[in-house]
């Protein structure tokens, strides 16, 4: 992103990147000259962080989130991961935020914020629906 020469400007001029807030950017720039995050950076700013690491094509940033946030799917996060890997393109996210849903659907479909992501996103609420019929659900032992 920055080596690029789209990306390069006047010694006097800035760069701006308005999609992060102060903190956001400064996680960003933290993984950029570090590789790596707090797990507790990381949970707070990973929606930010996945964005930009698609917006941006950083493969290592993308990889990173891509880990952590496998390694974080539960039922109160699988909502906002769906929406992140359909922003993203991330067909691994995807699957496992369905497969996520699906295992902690009575769960999911009463929490306070399920309207609202439905109305926020419904051609994601379709692809729910289908996962439904098509993808085999966890049975419970």
């Amino acid at each position: 992103m920055l080596a690029s020469d789209t990306c390069k400007v006047a010694a006097n001029d800035s760069i701006s990147l308005p999609e992060f807030s102060h903190e956001e950017l400064k996680t960003f720039l933290e993984f950029l000259y570090r590789g790596n995050l707090a797990k507790e950076k990381f949970e707070k700013h990973f929606y930010s962080l996945s964005v930009a690491a698609d917006k941006y094509v950083i493969p290592r940033l993308q990889k990173f989130c891509e880990q952590q946030i496998l390694n974080s799917l539960d039922s109160s996060n699988s909502l906002k991961i769906l929406e992140i890997s359909e922003l993203c393109s991330n067909e691994t996210l995807k699957l496992a935020a369905l497969k996520s849903i699906l295992k902690y659907k009575d769960e999911i479909v009463r929490l306070p914020n399920f309207e609202e992501f439905a109305n926020r996103n419904p051609q994601l609420m379709v692809q729910i629906t289908r996962a439904f019929i098509t993808l085999p659900s966890e049975k419970k032992i």
